[in-house]
């Protein structure tokens, strides 16, 4: 019984562990499959405004005013808020 119960250790021992050669662990594989989800084209990185623009020619987001062209005087217009910048 004492030989038996050695042996199952050295088996156990002998495994090869995930990492090192021996088959992925769980969370491993459920990595693999959360990068297999991310969408592979591109996608926004910003969030969506849509202001109208005043009589000043300026815009308000976010309490901040951006100056526009005249020509967009009273019409709404399309803009992204980056962490750094603004984009049309």
């Amino acid at each position: 019984m004492r030989s038996s119960l050695k042996i199952r250790q050295v088996f156990r021992w002998a495994k090869p562990r995930s990492g090192r050669g021996g088959r992925p662990s769980t969370s491993t594989r459920h990595r693999a499959t959360a990068v297999d989800a991310v969408p592979r084209g591109t996608f926004r990185d910003g969030r969506l405004f849509t202001p109208r623009v005043d009589h000043y020619s300026q815009i308000v987001v976010r309490t901040h005013r951006y100056s526009v062209p005249i020509r967009l005087i009273g019409n709404r217009v399309r803009v992204v808020l980056h962490a750094s910048h603004l984009r049309p």
